[in-house]
């Protein structure tokens, strides 16, 4: 394999991952659309995208986005791809882009700040303003059906943007745990290879120092007058 096709099978790899952390993160939202009464599925939806998202660069981030508002769009609103195209469309390009913002944004947040709940989730705040006042895609951590009544009355109390701020700040903290879940057993990893290669040298330094002290002293010839 050649380096041109080296590269190519890398950003393939790349986009694959992308494709399937973006879609499963539009997929779980689309089911707390569809069924309200399980609304508490949009607590993790967006950690997929997320965890891609911080671990990646920042052009990676943008399509992260652009297949996350893309397949939602597509699960939500497929009929007007025919019926209504242009409107399909506009539907399209924009949750796209607001998701493509989003994932940079917190890409850099990521970088210059570290993993911060809170900034993530203000971060959100503007672009779910956005979406409902223009008639995108209808609110996206809302849910009024009637099997909702907690996140209904909820948003009544508190408005709709504080329901949707609450519920990214849990999508980041489930990420942040599971971060440290996964570090912690890195570590505890690295430091049980790190036991074992001292034991073992351990061990030969004590062989190779008894095999020492096990030789002859070494002499002269007797001496003769």
């Amino acid at each position: 394999m050649n380096l041109k096709q080296g590269i190519q099978s890398d950003n393939l790899q790349r986009f694959l991952l992308n494709f399937i952390c973006a879609g499963l993160s539009a997929f779980i939202l689309s089911i707390s659309h569809f069924y309200s009464g399980i609304w508490f599925v949009s607590l993790f939806a967006l950690v997929p995208f997320l965890w891609r998202v911080i671990r990646t660069n920042m052009y990676d981030s943008i399509i992260l986005g652009v297949i996350l508002g893309g397949c939602y769009i597509f699960i939500i609103f497929p009929n007007e791809a025919f019926s209504s195209p242009l409107t399909f469309l506009f539907r399209f390009f924009s949750l796209s882009f607001i998701f493509s913002v989003f994932g940079l944004g917190v890409n850099r947040v990521n970088k210059y700040f570290g993993l911060n709940p809170v900034i993530i989730a203000a971060l959100w705040l503007p672009l779910e303003y956005l979406i409902s006042n223009n008639s995108i895609s209808g609110n996206i951590f809302v849910f009024t059906g009637n099997q909702s009544g907690v996140m209904a009355r909820f948003a009544s109390l508190f408005g709709f943007l504080m329901v949707s701020f609450v519920i990214v700040l849990i999508n980041s903290l489930i990420l942040i745990i599971i971060n440290y879940a996964g570090n912690r057993k890195a570590t505890i990893n690295k430091f049980k290879f790190i036991r074992e290669k001292i034991q073992y040298h351990h061990i030969t330094q004590k062989v190779v120092c008894e095999s020492w002290y096990c030789l002859p002293e070494l002499r002269g010839p007797p001496c003769t007058d």
